[in-house]
């Protein structure tokens, strides 16, 4: 049986999210203040993550009144909560070229930009008068009609043009303003109810993934910038943080997070598939069902688990979790309620 040895706290401010499978059955507690040293919630299909994830959203809201925003990936939160306010990205345009320089980094790292490509596009978004081109199609005008000035520039142009024409598709054109000011509103940063980024709107992944991290990161530096707390709850969180090809200037940003009073749930399938971080800036974990022994062995060196529970995570029940927070001095199995 499991000793469930917990610091004490008596002014912790917490909320429960489970109960410890030992005897005594105790609340398993996950601390305000550890929500901002972000949390990793791992585990195979159907082991119970975005369950977890649920109810951690609902009760932070709820009962901490921080404002909440999952990025629902799936589409699937609706049927997991109980209380919470949608938004369609179709109904929230984002506004990809600003001033900021990393705009630029992350259109071409998730476009799959060439080099040449960047550097046309940069030269472009220079030169164009933004009090005329307003939208993806005035831009893409921009781009077909702009001089070239040697031989290679006719094929990257028009291979620059390809690539961003998917961007102004009948489906996909309301996602993006080239310019403009995002206010957040639709109640995204108001506390009590959690808000779902219904992202499963978009159909083309690499659409998907665009909006959700320029939505990402343009909601953080509106956050930062109100002096305002916020928990975001990144579903899939491969397609940002991936260890084969991050999205850069949202590695960038996770980095910041806890500086600026943001807290971060990173939810994935597989942990060897995440950028490094990911394990090491994450101070509380909930391990579901892990099958993979790459990912196995990830868990063993990051909590130190006893080989008895590392023996058992394979086969543990969906809901079950392996779970360590700094306020257990050593990791413990619940079930998450």
């Amino acid at each position: 049986m499991q000793e469930v040895p917990v610091e004490n706290n008596p002014g912790l401010e917490y909320i429960v999210i489970g109960r410890v499978l030992a005897i005594p059955q105790l609340p398993a507690k996950l601390a305000k203040n550890d929500l901002f040293r972000h949390l990793l919630i791992a585990g195979s299909t159907g082991s119970g993550k975005s369950h977890t994830a649920s109810k951690i959203s609902e009760r932070v809201a709820r009962e901490f009144k921080i404002p909440v925003i999952v990025f629902d990936w799936h589409g699937e939160y609706a049927d997991l909560l109980r209380e919470y306010i949608e938004v369609n990205p179709h109904s929230s345009p984002i506004p990809i070229f600003t001033d900021d320089p990393d705009d630029l980094i992350l259109v071409s790292s998730i476009m799959e930009l060439t080099p040449p490509q960047e550097y046309l596009l940069d030269k472009i978004l220079r030169r164009v008068d933004f009090s005329k081109t307003k939208s993806i199609e005035s831009l893409l005008d921009y781009i077909e009609s702009y001089p070239e000035e040697s031989n290679w520039m006719r094929e990257t142009k028009l291979a620059l043009h390809r690539r961003l024409s998917s961007l102004a598709r009948e489906n996909y054109h309301s996602l993006f303003e080239i310019r403009g000011r995002i206010e957040f509103k639709q109640g995204v940063l108001e506390a009590g109810k959690p808000v779902v980024l219904n992202l499963a709107e978009i159909n083309d992944p690499s659409i998907r993934k665009l909006y959700a991290s320029f939505y990402l990161k343009r909601l953080v530096d509106f956050t930062v910038n109100q002096g305002r707390r916020l928990l975001v709850i990144l579903e899939e969180a491969v397609n940002y943080i991936s260890r084969s090809q991050p999205v850069k200037p949202i590695c960038e940003t996770l980095r910041e997070f806890r500086k600026f009073g943001v807290g971060l749930v990173i939810i994935s399938q597989s942990l060897t598939q995440l950028v490094e971080d990911a394990s090491v800036n994450t101070n509380t974990k909930i391990i579901h069902s892990v099958k993979s022994k790459q990912d196995l062995e990830v868990v063993e060196k990051t909590l130190y688990l006893d080989q008895e529970l590392l023996e058992t995570l394979p086969y543990i029940e969906p809901g079950e979790a392996v779970y360590s927070t700094p306020s257990l001095k050593k990791p413990v199995l619940i079930k998450i309620e």
